[in-house]
């Protein structure tokens, strides 16, 4: 199966303040920690007035969302990603999950399995959708959502056949799905990941 890897980092990170795809950690802004647990390789689903600023740091694959979908969030992006590169599984990743690591995500797309539509780990106790692998055929599905502008993406989970795993089952640990929303978690992170 052709894996299409997509980093989601087009949104509006209104309580972080800035974009926090390009807040430093660790002397490296986000959006390349996360871009490094999926090889290095990655479409970059960005927004007006970012997608530059990737290009500026060297990055050649950056879309923004199609119409009529234009910030409609995260669905939108994987929509415009299965729009713009044809694949068989689109492994999905938001840009404030730092601590993922490349185990993890191969890991997690080995779990696909025929008659999943996704596969979405759980950790502490919690589903992570923005850190899941999504099969080609759920495309109409996302469709037809964003036209009846039903965004989230839970609503989208219940429609289709998820595989839900827990994170520890494919030797990931709970820390590693922390995400970014405020400028203290980034200080919150270091106790996850000491020098």
């Amino acid at each position: 199966m052709k894996p299409v890897y997509v980093l989601l980092a087009g949104g509006l990170s209104s309580r972080f303040g800035d974009p926090k795809a390009f807040a430093l950690w660790k002397n490296k802004p986000l959006y390349q920690w996360c871009k490094q647990a999926l090889g290095g390789e990655a479409l970059i689903l960005s927004r007006p007035g970012l997608t530059d600023r990737f290009k500026s740091q060297g990055e050649t694959a950056v879309l923004e969302d199609v119409e009529p979908f234009k910030g409609k969030g995260p669905l939108a992006g994987i929509y415009t990603a299965m729009e713009h590169q044809a694949g068989d599984i689109y492994i999905v990743l938001a840009c404030d999950t730092p601590l993922i690591r490349n185990e993890t995500i191969s890991s997690l797309k080995k779990q696909i399995a025929s008659g999943a539509d996704a596969v979405v780990p759980v950790a502490g106790g919690r589903a992570q959708p923005l850190a899941a692998v999504y099969h080609k055929r759920v495309k109409q599905t996302i469709c037809e959502q964003l036209r009846r502008d039903e965004l989230k993406i839970s609503d989208f989970l219940d429609r289709i056949s998820v595989k839900y795993i827990d994170a520890e089952k494919i030797g990931a640990k709970n820390e590693e799905f922390v995400n970014v929303n405020k400028k203290s978690d980034l200080e919150r992170l270091e106790a996850f990941y000491p020098e």
